[in-house]
């Protein structure tokens, strides 16, 4: 497997997805700290989760974004069914 060509600008619009998913869920930015010995990592996990999705959806930047923007719900989703008590 190859990475494409604009690989890093796929990164950088999922991620730029992911933060104004946050932005506008929480109308504000969270910033990362500690509490009760755990790190909560705030808006770079919307971040980190929009890059990867922005990256897998298409080679377009605008479908990078989109993605981004939409794949932090959609993952987080995922991850919340996953870990619910039966």
């Amino acid at each position: 497997m190859t990475l494409p060509e604009n690989w890093q600008i796929l990164l950088l619009c999922g991620a730029i997805g992911g933060f104004s998913k946050d932005i506008f869920k929480d109308d504000k930015i969270k910033l990362p700290y500690f509490k009760g010995g755990f790190l909560y990592l705030g808006c770079l996990t919307g971040m980190i989760l929009g890059a990867i999705a922005g990256y897998v959806v298409d080679n377009d930047p605008m479908t990078a974004f989109l993605g981004g923007f939409s794949g932090v719900q959609i993952i987080g989703s995922l991850v919340k069914n996953q870990t619910k008590e039966v």
